[in-house]
Protein backbone atom coordinates (compact mmCIF):
# COMPACT_ATOMS: atom_id res chain seq x y z
CA UNK A 1 0.00 0.00 0.00
CA UNK A 2 1.32 3.41 -0.95
CA UNK A 3 1.38 5.89 1.92
CA UNK A 4 0.70 9.46 0.88
CA UNK A 5 0.95 12.85 2.50
CA UNK A 6 -2.06 15.15 2.46
CA UNK A 7 -1.17 18.82 2.12
CA UNK A 8 -3.82 21.26 3.34
CA UNK A 9 -4.04 25.03 2.81
CA UNK A 10 -6.67 26.16 5.32
CA UNK A 11 -7.64 29.72 4.45
CA UNK A 12 -10.30 31.92 6.00
CA UNK A 13 -12.78 31.43 3.17
CA UNK A 14 -11.74 28.26 1.38
CA UNK A 15 -9.82 25.09 2.11
CA UNK A 16 -7.52 23.50 -0.49
CA UNK A 17 -5.83 20.13 -0.33
CA UNK A 18 -3.75 17.67 -2.29
CA UNK A 19 -3.19 14.00 -1.45
CA UNK A 20 0.27 13.16 -2.78
CA UNK A 21 2.23 15.40 -5.12
CA UNK A 22 0.79 13.92 -8.31
CA UNK A 23 -2.88 14.29 -7.45
CA UNK A 24 -5.00 17.18 -8.62
CA UNK A 25 -5.51 20.00 -6.15
CA UNK A 26 -9.04 20.22 -4.77
CA UNK A 27 -10.80 23.03 -2.98
CA UNK A 28 -14.13 24.01 -1.50
CA UNK A 29 -15.63 26.67 0.78
CA UNK A 30 -15.04 26.08 4.48
CA UNK A 31 -17.56 23.53 5.85
CA UNK A 32 -20.06 25.45 7.96
CA UNK A 33 -20.78 22.76 10.56
CA UNK A 34 -18.99 19.99 12.43
CA UNK A 35 -20.95 17.41 10.43
CA UNK A 36 -19.89 18.92 7.11
CA UNK A 37 -16.29 19.19 8.30
CA UNK A 38 -16.35 15.51 9.30
CA UNK A 39 -17.78 14.58 5.90
CA UNK A 40 -15.02 16.56 4.19
CA UNK A 41 -12.34 14.80 6.26
CA UNK A 42 -13.77 11.41 5.34
CA UNK A 43 -13.45 12.22 1.63
CA UNK A 44 -9.73 12.95 1.88
CA UNK A 45 -8.62 9.33 1.75
CA UNK A 46 -7.74 8.25 -1.83
CA UNK A 47 -10.44 6.17 -3.47
CA UNK A 48 -8.01 3.78 -5.19
CA UNK A 49 -5.27 2.26 -3.10
CA UNK A 50 -2.88 3.94 -0.74
CA UNK A 51 -3.57 5.71 2.47
CA UNK A 52 -2.69 8.96 4.20
CA UNK A 53 0.49 8.73 6.27
CA UNK A 54 0.66 12.33 7.43
CA UNK A 55 -1.27 15.58 7.23
CA UNK A 56 0.75 18.74 6.63
CA UNK A 57 -1.35 21.84 7.26
CA UNK A 58 -0.86 25.58 6.84
CA UNK A 59 -3.72 27.29 8.64
CA UNK A 60 -4.56 30.97 9.05
CA UNK A 61 -8.00 30.45 10.59
CA UNK A 62 -8.91 31.48 14.16
CA UNK A 63 -7.88 29.06 16.95
CA UNK A 64 -11.39 27.72 17.47
CA UNK A 65 -11.77 26.81 13.81
CA UNK A 66 -8.29 25.28 13.72
CA UNK A 67 -9.26 23.17 16.73
CA UNK A 68 -12.36 21.96 14.85
CA UNK A 69 -10.17 21.03 11.89
CA UNK A 70 -7.76 19.14 14.16
CA UNK A 71 -10.64 17.29 15.81
CA UNK A 72 -12.15 16.31 12.45
CA UNK A 73 -8.84 14.89 11.23
CA UNK A 74 -8.18 13.08 14.52
CA UNK A 75 -11.66 11.55 14.55
CA UNK A 76 -11.38 10.20 11.02
CA UNK A 77 -7.65 9.35 11.09
CA UNK A 78 -6.73 8.72 14.76
CA UNK A 79 -3.35 7.17 13.95
CA UNK A 80 -2.23 9.74 11.37
CA UNK A 81 0.00 12.55 12.70
CA UNK A 82 -0.64 16.18 11.80
CA UNK A 83 2.17 18.63 11.12
CA UNK A 84 1.09 22.25 11.58
CA UNK A 85 3.31 24.56 9.58
CA UNK A 86 4.58 27.79 11.11
CA UNK A 87 6.43 30.75 9.61
CA UNK A 88 10.19 30.70 10.08
CA UNK A 89 12.76 33.47 10.04
CA UNK A 90 14.90 31.57 7.54
CA UNK A 91 13.81 28.75 5.28
CA UNK A 92 14.51 27.54 1.74
CA UNK A 93 16.49 30.65 0.82
CA UNK A 94 13.92 33.08 2.25
CA UNK A 95 14.79 35.43 5.12
CA UNK A 96 11.67 37.05 6.56
CA UNK A 97 11.69 40.78 7.27
CA UNK A 98 9.35 40.57 10.27
CA UNK A 99 11.21 40.83 13.62
CA UNK A 100 8.32 38.90 15.19
CA UNK A 101 8.03 35.98 12.79
CA UNK A 102 4.89 34.71 14.55
CA UNK A 103 2.98 37.73 13.17
CA UNK A 104 3.72 36.72 9.58
CA UNK A 105 0.92 34.56 8.16
CA UNK A 106 2.00 31.03 7.34
CA UNK A 107 0.20 31.27 3.99
CA UNK A 108 2.35 34.27 3.03
CA UNK A 109 5.43 32.44 4.26
CA UNK A 110 4.68 29.34 2.18
CA UNK A 111 3.93 31.49 -0.87
CA UNK A 112 7.34 33.20 -0.57
CA UNK A 113 9.09 29.84 -0.25
CA UNK A 114 7.41 28.54 -3.40
CA UNK A 115 8.03 31.75 -5.33
CA UNK A 116 11.70 31.72 -4.36
CA UNK A 117 11.97 28.10 -5.50
CA UNK A 118 10.42 28.91 -8.87
CA UNK A 119 12.39 32.10 -9.48
CA UNK A 120 15.69 31.79 -7.60
CA UNK A 121 17.95 34.86 -7.62
CA UNK A 122 15.22 37.14 -8.97
CA UNK A 123 13.44 39.95 -7.17
CA UNK A 124 9.81 39.00 -6.59
CA UNK A 125 6.50 40.70 -5.87
CA UNK A 126 4.18 38.03 -4.50
CA UNK A 127 0.45 38.80 -4.39
CA UNK A 128 -1.94 36.50 -2.54
CA UNK A 129 -5.59 37.22 -3.28
CA UNK A 130 -7.77 35.65 -0.62
CA UNK A 131 -10.12 37.06 1.99
CA UNK A 132 -7.44 39.73 2.28
CA UNK A 133 -4.99 40.67 -0.46
CA UNK A 134 -1.35 40.58 0.58
CA UNK A 135 1.65 41.93 -1.30
CA UNK A 136 5.19 40.92 -0.30
CA UNK A 137 8.52 41.95 -1.78
CA UNK A 138 11.46 39.56 -1.91
CA UNK A 139 14.90 40.77 -2.93
CA UNK A 140 16.87 38.76 -5.48
CA UNK A 141 19.06 37.50 -2.64
CA UNK A 142 16.05 36.13 -0.74
CA UNK A 143 15.64 38.93 1.79
CA UNK A 144 11.98 39.72 2.48
CA UNK A 145 11.64 43.49 2.73
CA UNK A 146 8.08 43.43 4.06
CA UNK A 147 4.61 43.73 2.63
CA UNK A 148 1.09 45.10 2.91
CA UNK A 149 -2.34 43.69 3.70
CA UNK A 150 -5.48 45.17 2.17
CA UNK A 151 -9.14 44.14 1.93
CA UNK A 152 -10.15 42.05 -1.05
CA UNK A 153 -13.05 43.03 -3.29
CA UNK A 154 -15.20 40.55 -1.34
CA UNK A 155 -14.16 42.15 1.94
CA UNK A 156 -14.92 45.63 0.62
CA UNK A 157 -18.32 44.39 -0.50
CA UNK A 158 -19.09 42.91 2.92
CA UNK A 159 -17.90 46.03 4.71
CA UNK A 160 -20.00 48.41 2.63
CA UNK A 161 -23.03 46.14 2.91
CA UNK A 162 -22.70 46.20 6.70
CA UNK A 163 -22.65 50.02 6.80
CA UNK A 164 -25.10 50.64 3.94
CA UNK A 165 -27.34 47.54 3.70
CA UNK A 166 -29.65 49.18 1.15
CA UNK A 167 -26.82 48.87 -1.39
CA UNK A 168 -26.43 45.12 -0.94
CA UNK A 169 -28.85 44.03 -3.72
CA UNK A 170 -26.99 46.08 -6.33
CA UNK A 171 -23.84 43.94 -6.08
CA UNK A 172 -25.71 41.07 -7.74
CA UNK A 173 -27.38 43.09 -10.49
CA UNK A 174 -26.03 43.48 -14.00
CA UNK A 175 -23.65 46.44 -14.27
CA UNK A 176 -23.81 48.97 -17.08
CA UNK A 177 -20.31 50.02 -18.05
CA UNK A 178 -19.08 52.61 -20.51
CA UNK A 179 -15.46 52.13 -21.57
CA UNK A 180 -13.27 55.19 -21.14
CA UNK A 181 -10.57 55.52 -23.78
CA UNK A 182 -8.60 52.30 -23.89
CA UNK A 183 -9.73 51.16 -20.44
CA UNK A 184 -12.25 48.50 -21.37
CA UNK A 185 -11.45 46.54 -18.20
CA UNK A 186 -12.40 49.28 -15.77
CA UNK A 187 -14.29 52.08 -17.50
CA UNK A 188 -17.06 54.04 -15.77
CA UNK A 189 -20.51 52.90 -14.69
CA UNK A 190 -23.92 54.21 -15.71
CA UNK A 191 -25.96 52.44 -13.03
CA UNK A 192 -25.57 51.76 -9.31
CA UNK A 193 -24.62 48.10 -9.75
CA UNK A 194 -21.83 49.05 -12.10
CA UNK A 195 -20.69 51.94 -9.90
CA UNK A 196 -20.32 49.66 -6.87
CA UNK A 197 -18.59 46.84 -8.70
CA UNK A 198 -16.25 49.08 -10.65
CA UNK A 199 -15.51 51.21 -7.60
CA UNK A 200 -14.17 48.18 -5.76
CA UNK A 201 -12.11 47.13 -8.77
CA UNK A 202 -10.72 50.64 -9.24
CA UNK A 203 -9.65 50.73 -5.59
CA UNK A 204 -7.98 47.33 -5.81
CA UNK A 205 -6.28 48.08 -9.12
CA UNK A 206 -5.05 51.52 -8.07
CA UNK A 207 -3.51 50.23 -4.85
CA UNK A 208 -1.80 47.27 -6.48
CA UNK A 209 -0.50 49.17 -9.49
CA UNK A 210 0.98 51.91 -7.30
CA UNK A 211 2.65 49.36 -5.04
CA UNK A 212 4.03 47.38 -7.98
CA UNK A 213 5.33 50.52 -9.70
CA UNK A 214 7.01 51.80 -6.55
CA UNK A 215 8.66 48.46 -5.79
CA UNK A 216 9.74 47.96 -9.39
CA UNK A 217 11.27 51.43 -9.55
CA UNK A 218 13.24 50.91 -6.35
CA UNK A 219 14.35 47.41 -7.36
CA UNK A 220 15.82 48.30 -10.75
CA UNK A 221 19.41 49.55 -10.58
CA UNK A 222 22.67 49.40 -12.48
CA UNK A 223 23.52 46.16 -10.69
CA UNK A 224 20.02 44.72 -11.03
CA UNK A 225 18.47 45.91 -14.32
CA UNK A 226 15.67 43.33 -14.36
CA UNK A 227 12.29 44.34 -12.87
CA UNK A 228 10.78 42.08 -10.21
CA UNK A 229 8.76 39.07 -11.29
CA UNK A 230 5.10 39.56 -10.33
CA UNK A 231 3.39 36.40 -9.07
CA UNK A 232 -0.34 36.26 -8.31
CA UNK A 233 -2.04 33.44 -6.43
CA UNK A 234 -5.14 32.76 -4.35
CA UNK A 235 -8.85 32.40 -4.97
CA UNK A 236 -9.24 35.98 -6.16
CA UNK A 237 -6.34 35.88 -8.62
CA UNK A 238 -8.59 35.69 -11.68
CA UNK A 239 -10.25 38.98 -10.67
CA UNK A 240 -6.92 40.74 -10.17
CA UNK A 241 -4.94 39.58 -13.19
CA UNK A 242 -6.82 41.71 -15.77
CA UNK A 243 -6.06 44.79 -13.64
CA UNK A 244 -2.31 44.19 -13.43
CA UNK A 245 0.76 44.22 -15.64
CA UNK A 246 0.33 41.67 -18.47
CA UNK A 247 3.66 40.19 -17.39
CA UNK A 248 2.15 39.07 -14.06
CA UNK A 249 2.27 35.30 -13.64
CA UNK A 250 -0.59 33.28 -12.19
CA UNK A 251 0.38 30.36 -9.94
CA UNK A 252 -2.91 28.97 -8.54
CA UNK A 253 -1.47 26.62 -5.90
CA UNK A 254 1.51 28.65 -4.70
CA UNK A 255 0.78 28.11 -1.00
CA UNK A 256 0.45 24.34 -1.40
CA UNK A 257 3.75 24.30 -3.30
CA UNK A 258 5.37 26.17 -0.43
CA UNK A 259 3.90 23.80 2.14
CA UNK A 260 5.57 20.86 0.40
CA UNK A 261 8.91 22.65 0.12
CA UNK A 262 9.03 24.06 3.65
CA UNK A 263 7.96 20.77 5.22
CA UNK A 264 11.05 19.08 3.81
CA UNK A 265 13.46 21.42 5.58
CA UNK A 266 14.09 20.58 9.24
CA UNK A 267 13.39 23.29 11.77
CA UNK A 268 15.88 23.65 14.61
CA UNK A 269 14.25 24.19 17.98
CA UNK A 270 15.67 26.65 20.53
CA UNK A 271 15.91 23.82 23.03
CA UNK A 272 14.97 20.17 23.26
CA UNK A 273 12.70 20.98 26.17
CA UNK A 274 10.77 23.55 24.15
CA UNK A 275 10.52 21.15 21.23
CA UNK A 276 9.10 18.41 23.44
CA UNK A 277 6.47 20.74 24.86
CA UNK A 278 5.45 21.86 21.38
CA UNK A 279 5.10 18.34 20.04
CA UNK A 280 3.20 17.20 23.13
CA UNK A 281 0.77 20.12 23.01
CA UNK A 282 -0.02 19.96 19.30
CA UNK A 283 0.61 16.29 18.45
CA UNK A 284 2.74 17.62 15.63
CA UNK A 285 5.73 16.04 13.95
CA UNK A 286 8.97 17.97 13.51
CA UNK A 287 8.87 20.21 10.45
CA UNK A 288 10.69 17.82 8.17
CA UNK A 289 9.34 15.97 5.18
CA UNK A 290 11.99 14.41 2.97
CA UNK A 291 9.62 12.52 0.72
CA UNK A 292 6.36 13.19 -1.09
Amino acid sequence: MTCLKCYIDAGNTRIKWQVGVKAQTQQQPWPQSDALLAAWAERLNPARGGGIARFIVASVVPPERQAQLAQALAAQYPDVPVQWMVSRGRCCGVQLGYPDVAQFGVDRFCALVAARHRFARQALIVINAGTAVTVDYLQAGGRHEGGVIMPSIAAMTAGLNALAPHLAPFWHQKPQIAAVGHSAELGLATNTAGALQLGARWMQASALVQIINALSESAVSVHNPEPPVIIVSGGGASELLPLLDPAAISVPDLVLEGIRLAARQPQLSKSKKTAKKTVSATKELPSQDNSD
